[in-house]
């Protein structure tokens, strides 16, 4: 059985939290989802996936849409895959 969680992104923030949420389907995810933005102050965007499959996408609406975080320069990207 897969699980859903959430990929909360931060403004400038190369780096992301994972938040699992206490769900069994699409639509308890959906408002534990909008439960933990309001609790999640400053948050860009969430996404919500259960598995692999992204169920939605919630952006703040204060802050528009999200900026691509940049890639991270190759020796950092690498440095602890050997």
């Amino acid at each position: 059985m897969d699980s859903y969680y959430c990929i909360v992104n931060l403004p400038g923030v190369p780096v992301r939290d994972i938040c699992v949420l206490d769900a069994d389907s699409d639509e308890a995810a959906d408002h534990a989802l909008h439960d933990l933005a309001r609790r999640w102050v400053g948050f860009e965007t969430l996404y919500l996936y259960c598995g692999e499959r992204v169920v939605t996408v919630l952006s703040n609406p204060a802050l528009g849409f999200a900026e691509p975080l940049p890639d991270l320069p190759l020796p950092v990207r690498f440095a602890t895959a050997a």
